[in-house]
């Protein structure tokens, strides 16, 4: 419940623009219906110690269970429930299944052994009961009994369908999202480029501003907002520390006047132009962590609720190139790398990774 009415808090109180809020994974939705998806289990006597104990056994064991999200090649999210499942006289086998548990499963199995089966393991009865005094006939026949009604039943589950369809719907709709808005952030830099070119541009009969976008960049790459480069503390930042780094490079513009020193005005609007853009990205950054925070804690109270493991495996499954992959800021900084800071003579080359 807290996490539900903080994120819900959040959501209204980072003034995202409302088409993003709009698209923000609805997180008590998803709960809603994963409490559907336990009674559904729990009603077919699959409870969560159940579904642990039989996930945890193996193939060759009398009952064994395997939860799948996708069919192998698919890049569709379809969740599957299997039981392998050792029958003997129609009756599963393992002493460890709950009377209710075991009463579907029996159920599951005696649907699909069609007539043939049904007839052949009459006759197997029959037969053992006419050579019951003949010890070796009778362990040859209990073996092919069990050996002929070992059966792989899928079980019919339709809450876990609706959940998962949901998430990767949600999913998907935000890396849209994310697409579109990395694509409007690049265009903006490519037009912030041209501005800054010219500006900067070095010049004997007019006033340019090289030296002071020198120092504004120099101070830009030292402050490692969205990336760090050094040895010791290097990789992607998270919102709370690029905020905290983007802050540090604004104080240290305004204490070296580096803004105020701008011999046109042209630079003073370009350079509210990047601060802005900057501010973007880190929106971008923050909305991005707040779904993925969601996105794993529904996740992990599906597990835990279920035991079905799906933490690790919706991840792999759903294939997100820009939600879950994060890349947002990885790539706008490499825009900014190769069409902002570059156009500046004589700065360094990168600003944050390209590859």
């Amino acid at each position: 419940m807290k996490f539900a009415h903080d994120f819900k808090q959040n959501l209204a109180s980072q003034d995202f623009p409302p088409h993003w809020v709009a698209r923000a994974i609805p997180y008590s939705q998803l709960k809603k219906c994963l409490k559907k998806v336990q009674r559904e289990l729990q009603d077919l006597g699959l409870d969560q110690e159940t579904l642990r104990a039989l996930l945890s056994a193996e193939e060759t064991a009398p009952v064994a269970l395997q939860y799948k999200l996708q069919e192998s090649g698919s890049k569709f999210v379809r969740p599957k429930l299997t039981v392998n499942v050792h029958l003997r006289d129609g009756v599963a086998v393992d002493a460890s299944l709950t009377p209710t548990s075991r009463g579907f499963l029996e159920k599951l199995a005696s649907e699909i052994l069609d007539d043939h089966e049904r007839e052949s393991l009459e006759q197997l009865r029959a037969d053992r009961q006419i050579v019951r005094g003949n010890g070796d006939k009778y362990d040859a026949d209990t073996k092919a009994a069990d050996s002929a009604n070992h059966e792989t039943i899928e079980v019919p589950l339709v809450f876990d369908a609706e959940f998962f369809d949901m998430l990767q719907n949600d999913v998907t709709e935000l890396d849209a999202l994310q697409a579109r808005e990395q694509k409007q952030l690049t265009a903006e830099i490519t037009e912030l480029s041209k501005d800054i070119a010219a500006v900067s541009r070095p010049s004997r009969f007019s006033k340019s501003d090289l030296a002071r976008w020198r120092d504004i960049f120099e101070l830009y790459l030292d402050s490692n907002v969205f990336f760090a480069t050094q040895e010791c503390d290097h990789g992607a930042r998270n919102s709370q520390r690029a905020l905290k780094q983007l802050q540090w490079f604004q104080n240290e513009v305004e204490k070296r006047n580096l803004a105020r020193d701008f011999k046109i005005p042209q630079s003073r609007q370009a350079f509210a132009r990047f601060l802005q853009l900057n501010a973007s990205l880190l929106k971008n950054l923050q909305f991005q962590e707040l779904n993925k925070l969601a996105i794993s804690k529904i996740l992990k109270k599906f597990d835990k609720r279920t035991s079905l493991g799906v933490s690790k495996t919706f991840p792999k499954a759903i294939l997100s190139e820009g939600l879950l992959a994060g890349g947002i800021a990885k790539d706008v900084c490499a825009s900014m790398s190769q069409e902002l800071v570059s156009v500046v003579p004589q700065i360094n080359d990168y600003l944050c990774p390209t590859t």
